[in-house]
């Protein structure tokens, strides 16, 4: 039976992906395996075409998933896979390219929102370049006259103390100056997503337009602005529509869009959103309605 699903997902899918290959020892299990590399057991198994209490033999190699994907596994429905992974049925949806009611085979390789599978690495190598350091941004803030080179997250991904506290630096109101007051630390998901942004980009400066705000003028008191939750930033050489639509593959943002304006803006929330805003720089914002045609002076 194992052989059968194992065939039938390759069948299926049919296409090769780059994958870390594991030679299974004497002893080992399937849940020891999925340990080391830091994977589900669900998901090991759907990779290999096994059933999660399958026996390995030793000398059995074993496709290893890449990370920000899951393998379809026998009783998975969209619903129980974006509650696992913390992420929206609509965002699985649009990500893979899923319709209402569409069925899932056993072995389907699904990409998660918020992840930077292979081929899309690949693909943004090709196109914007390797990050030098992977994890490592360079930071610039015109209005504090400051360039901060710094490692965002540890080798597993996750944010660093210490990069919580340079980036809140960073974040400071601009009229405070250098030696304004501080806002809170960053959350970590947006320090985390901020170096996702460096490295798909090729490790290009990354301009904090606006960071933390008190509330005023066109800032509201429910901006995440002022929670320290978001950023305004445009990364160089890149344009602010590319920035945007990668931004728009994470889970549980929000994304803004400002075609008169020159950066692009993110905050971390607990359901995503997206806007367009056509306001120029000081002006109170003009959002433009889902389906609604551009206004008739956008330039």
């Amino acid at each position: 039976m194992a052989a059968l699903l194992f065939l039938s997902f390759f069948a299926l899918d049919g296409v090769a992906h780059a994958q870390r290959e594991h030679t299974v020892r004497s002893g080992q299990s399937l849940a020891r395996v999925a340990r080391r590399y830091e994977v589900s057991v669900t998901s090991l198994a759907a990779a290999n075409g096994l059933s999660r209490d399958a026996q390995l033999r030793p000398g059995q190699v074993l496709r290893i998933p890449e990370r920000g994907v899951h393998y379809v596994a026998r009783g998975d429905t969209l619903a129980s896979i974006a509650r696992d992974h913390e992420c929206s049925v609509r965002d699985l949806q649009r990500l893979n390219r899923l319709r209402d009611g569409s069925t899932l085979r056993i072995g389907r390789r699904l990409r998660l929102p918020g992840f930077d599978a292979s081929e899309e690495r690949q693909q943004a190598a090709r196109r914007w370049g390797e990050p030098r350091n992977p994890g490592v941004a360079v930071l610039y803030r015109r209005t504090l006259d400051r360039r901060l080179r710094v490692r965002l997250v540890d080798s597993r991904g996750r944010a660093r103390r210490v990069a919580r506290r340079r980036l809140r630096e960073m974040m400071r109101p601009r009229l405070h100056g250098r030696n304004g007051r501080l806002g809170p630390l960053p959350p970590t998901r947006l320090v985390e997503i901020l170096a996702r942004v460096s490295d798909h980009f090729g490790g290009r400066q990354i301009t904090i337009v606006s960071g933390y705000r008190h509330s005023g003028g066109n800032t509201r008191e429910s901006s995440r602005h002022t929670q320290g939750h978001a950023l305004d930033i445009r990364v160089r050489g890149v344009p602010n529509h590319a920035v945007r639509d990668y931004l728009r593959s994470f889970d549980r943002v929000g994304v803004g869009f400002y075609p008169r304006s020159h950066f692009v803006h993110i905050d971390v929330r607990d359901r995503s959103a997206y806007w367009v805003d056509w306001s120029r720089p000081g002006e109170a914002p003009r959002y433009q309605r889902r389906g609604q045609a551009a206004p008739g002076d956008a330039t």
